[in-house]
């Protein structure tokens, strides 16, 4: 991916000038300018690449982008001259686009709907200044931004929004939404993808859902391989999605084109170990020359010097393991690195499913869920109870319930101050055209697909590969697939024991049985337990910084209590909620 940005404004003069403040910061290679408006790109370190970039001169416009699949110039000048607002509906896969168009004498910004790319914007003296980072334009703001204390409190509350940028003058474009921006500086966003509620999908046999849902994902996967790509890295892990993104880009490249996988292995840390399942991938897609990469090595137990964080976000980590990887990728002859994120958005489903399907007369569930729960190990009577007692009593009951025994359910940690709570909790409503008692499902999924943590991953891979001219991308985050998988029965993505039993279903074919119907899911909670407890002392010095509390956001003594609560436990895991609030920490003392 390549980093752009814009400048807009009325004043010619105004626009040159920051472009030569932002000169002094970084590499910048200019793509395209008029009077009222100036677009290029940049990188992190070494000359501005434009490997990705695509520019095109329509009759009324331009349109510069950052992309990954072919771009059609006769698809770009339809939706130009209907709507320029909605230049990212024609562009498939990861992408950033800018469109001028002449008669409007505006600019219109966006990047593809599932937040693969991002974009950030504010007004510098005058100049609307749109960028793949808030620190491109905070290096140019004459004073620093301010901290914006609601999604600070998202943070700490171990629900970031990434709908909020974490400086109150710079603003983050939502997903799905494309900024338009004139040159008086007003500033007008829009709409252009969003889940349909009634749209279906409906088809005659499991077979036929298989066979759609296989398709979709090998179209999805070719749109994130650029055609000039010899060789694509293959993130691979033992888990579903990875190998299955995996075995589809070792089939697309024929010889001599081919893919390598890169694994993470875990010496330390057996509940994390997935070996056995990555040496079944090597076999059966006779995979060779695999990276692999010890990720719980001595060199690696800093947690301090593991975890930098960006100036744009906590979640944002630079993280030397994954400059290590981008190291080996790029010295493989690698310049695109294709992961699984994405995957539990898009196919796990959700366990009220069951219960939608008892409400629509399905009774045979009842007796599915209940071997599903003897299949792995999970206690009867609390799933039933949850999935079909607890639906069927009315909210105000289970609140009185709640109120006679004293008991206040909240996803809040108890270490956020009554103002950051609320606030947290405020910033969480995310508008949803599911209904939730009606539409658990959906509901559930599409806050889930807004707010998903994730996007912390994408983020970080993305921001180190930029420095080694390594295009990172994410096929399940695709908007084709979203539609999709909101569109099909709820039984189709999950059933028996089976989250993502679609996906499984498809891919049956082209992964070792061990790894597509294992029911165990490996997560990393113990790695990341273990992690803290070998660095204990750094980390309680951490959490007693006082400049969080000192902004009414959270009360470290309660803080530092859970912390060490946690380290004395029995087990070695980790609740996320204080690894949010670690990085939240680290992030303050790292860059304010």
């Amino acid at each position: 991916m390549t980093a752009l940005f814009a400048m807009v404004a009325a004043d010619h003069h105004a626009i040159l000038d920051l472009f030569d403040e932002a000169s002094r910061h970084t590499n910048l290679a200019l793509s395209w300018q008029n009077s009222h408006c100036l677009v290029g790109s940049y990188c992190s370190r070494g000359s501005a690449r434009d490997q990705s970039l695509s520019q095109f001169s329509l009759p009324n416009g331009n349109v510069i982008a950052s992309v990954t699949a072919p771009l059609s110039n006769s698809e770009l000048s339809s939706q130009f001259d209907k709507q320029p607002a909605g230049i990212s509906n024609v562009i498939t896969g990861p992408h950033t686009v800018f469109t001028w168009h002449n008669t409007h004498k505006k600019l219109y910004a966006s990047r593809d709907a599932l937040n693969q790319h991002v974009l950030y914007y504010g007004n510098v003296d005058g100049v609307t200044v749109i960028s793949s980072e808030a620190s491109f334009i905070a290096k140019l703001m004459p004073k620093r931004p301010t901290l914006n204390t609601t999604a600070l409190a998202c943070w700490l509350a171990g629900q970031p929004n990434p709908g909020l940028c974490l400086y109150n003058e710079i603003h983050t474009l939502p997903l799905g939404q494309s900024i338009e921006v004139s040159p008086a500086g007003k500033v007008h966003l829009h709409i252009f993808w969003d889940i349909d509620p009634h749209n279906k999908l409906i088809l005659g046999s499991d077979s036929e859902y298989r066979e759609a849902f296989l398709a979709l994902l090998r179209g999805c996967v070719s749109s994130h391989i650029h055609p000039s790509d010899s060789l694509v890295v293959s993130q691979m892990s033992g888990g579903m999605d990875s190998t299955s993104i995996t075995a589809l880009v070792n089939e697309l490249l024929k010889s001599p084109r081919a893919c390598r996988a890169l694994s993470h292995l875990y010496s330390h840390s057996a509940s994390c170990d997935e070996s056995a399942n990555i040496k079944a991938m090597y076999a059966k897609l006779n995979l060779v020359d695999p990276i692999q990469v010890t990720v719980d090595a001595g060199a690696h137990r800093d947690f301090l010097s593991l975890y930098p964080t960006d100036f744009d976000s906590p979640g944002t980590v630079l993280s030397p393991r994954y400059h290590q990887e981008c190291d080996l990728i790029r010295a493989a002859g690698g310049h695109r690195l294709l992961t699984g994120n994405g995957g539990d958005e898009m196919c796990w489903g959700h366990a009220s499913a069951y219960t939608e399907r008892l409400w629509a007369g399905e009774f045979g569930v009842i007796a599915e869920v209940l071997k599903a729960c003897k299949q792995t190990g999970m206690a009867r009577w609390p799933v039933a109870r949850s999935l079909f007692v607890k639906p069927l009593i009315p909210q105000w009951l289970l609140n009185t319930a709640y109120k006679l025994k004293g008991y206040s359910p909240s996803n809040i940690p108890p270490w956020l101050t009554p103002q950051a709570a609320k606030a947290a909790t405020d910033a969480s409503q995310i508008a949803n055209p599911f209904n939730q008692r009606k539409q658990p499902v959906n509901y559930a999924r599409y806050h889930a697909m807004k707010t998903t943590s994730t996007y912390n991953s994408v983020r970080s891979y993305q921001k180190v590969g930029w420095q080694y001219g390594i295009n990172v991308a994410h096929p399940f985050f695709d908007a084709r697939m979203a539609e999709f998988s909101f569109a099909v029965p709820g039984k189709q993505l999950i059933r028996g024991p089976y989250p993502k039993w679609l996906l499984r279903n498809a891919m049956q074919h082209h992964l070792p049985e061990s790894v597509c119907w294992n029911v165990k899911k490996v997560t990393f909670d113990n790695h990341f337990g273990q992690l803290v407890k070998d660095n204990a002392e750094p980390l309680r010095e951490l959490l007693n910084d006082t400049r969080l509390a000192e902004l009414g956001l959270v009360n470290n003594a309660v803080l530092l209590k859970a912390f060490d609560a946690a380290l004395s436990g029995n087990g070695v895991s980790m609740h996320v909620d204080l690894l949010y609030a670690i990085l939240t920490q680290r992030w303050i003392q790292q860059h304010h």
